[in-house]
């Protein structure tokens, strides 16, 4: 698995480890290069080690072991405000006492700059997100979305050559967030900012990312583009973790090149693709995405052609999620377009369910 960023590496990680009680490693051997002007996010579930990652980088936390370069620099004896890095909080981390302009003014007085320089940078970063007119307000008085928006522009404000963000729109609705994702992509493509951001939503980080370091137990799993990770997961955990994903326990029954055949714990012999397997009589977890199983007549001719009987169905607007009992699964879900949904299908139906070997990825068993 390649950690490299593809271009000039800006930020390193070299055999970064980190422990709290000199015994659990929370970071392993954390060896990751990050591009300049490259939108990376640390993605897993919690105690994954991402955040930790983040702090060691931003100087909150030191590494046990290892090192941690910026422009080339080792980062070990610098304290976190002499970084000349960004960072936005999930809770904003706004001075309550202060309006919104002395909260911008606040780190470049800390760098001493003169006043008409601080009044020209803190009025461009309040157009930059669009909140010249509130400059006067405090914190208290501003929507969660706008004390976002200060957040961010605190961040940006003295011109940081790296911007970190943790989890910084958890605290927002659905459709704030959403929207919030977008400003802060066009921001980065606007001002050419290398940006290190954590998330535990998948979907968040498929939207935002130029790549997507996946963590799972102090190890980065797979660092991938987002399409990338969604349609090529390297092992079950990604499988799993990323977007939507059917899995089917069973064992190798034999190998040729980049194919295999697996059979399944409940019985059906099915084409796959070897991706992380071991040899013939070995476990393996199968892994297919929903969007990529066809029902009744549009499953004929596939690869895999199976009967399976229809649990329910949970209309989602644009399409909706068919559960099938298949293979020992009560679980095994196909997403059809309202388009091509038959209304005459019902709940304790057998219908024909196919795929292709292509889509089914034969991977590492998962732990029982």
């Amino acid at each position: 698995m390649s950690t490299q960023s593809g271009g000039d590496a800006f930020v390193r990680f070299r055999e970064v480890r980190k422990t709290y009680d000199g015994e659990h490693l929370v970071v392993k051997n954390l060896n990751l290069d990050i591009g300049r002007g490259e939108f990376l996010t640390l993605l897993g579930p919690s105690g994954s080690g991402k955040t930790t990652a983040l702090m060691m980088l931003a100087g909150f936390e030191t590494p046990t072991h290892g090192e941690i370069l910026l422009d080339g620099k080792p980062l070990h004896n610098l304290p976190p405000y002499r970084r000349d890095i960004g960072m936005v909080f999930q809770n904003y981390a706004l001075f309550p006492h202060m309006t919104v302009a002395e909260n911008l003014a606040f780190p470049l007085s800390v760098r001493k700059l003169p006043k008409a320089d601080i009044a020209q940078k803190v009025a461009r970063a309040l157009d930059m997100v669009r909140l010249g007119a509130l400059a006067g307000r405090y914190p208290a008085q501003m929507s969660g979305g706008q004390q976002q928006r200060v957040a961010l522009a605190r961040a940006l404000v003295f011109e940081p050559k790296l911007v970190l963000m943790d989890e910084p729109l958890g605290a927002l609705d659905k459709q704030l967030r959403e929207h919030m994702q977008l400003e802060i992509k066009q921001l980065h493509a606007q001002l050419g900012l290398t940006v290190v951001y954590v998330t535990h939503d998948q979907s968040e980080a498929l939207t935002m990312s130029d790549r997507v370091a996946v963590f799972n137990d102090g190890v980065i799993q797979q660092i991938d583009a987002p399409e990338t990770l969604y349609e090529h997961p390297q092992n079950s955990f990604v499988a799993h973790f990323i977007g939507e994903n059917n899995r089917l326990a069973g064992e190798v029954q034999t190998i040729d090149d980049r194919s295999c055949t697996v059979r399944l714990d409940d019985g059906p012999l099915v084409q796959a693709r070897a991706v992380n397997v071991g040899g013939v009589g070995s476990r393996t977890s199968a892994s297919i995405r929903p969007e990529r199983l066809r029902l009744a007549g549009a499953a004929q001719g596939a690869d895999n052609v199976f009967e399976a009987r229809i649990r329910d169905f949970i209309y989602l607007g644009d399409h909706l999620r068919v559960r099938l009992e298949f293979a020992g699964s009560r679980e095994f879900t196909v997403k059809v377009p309202v388009s091509q949904f038959d209304p005459r299908w019902r709940a304790g139906d057998t219908l024909a369910v196919g795929w292709s070997a292509d889509d089914l990825r034969a991977l590492d068993p998962v732990a029982a």
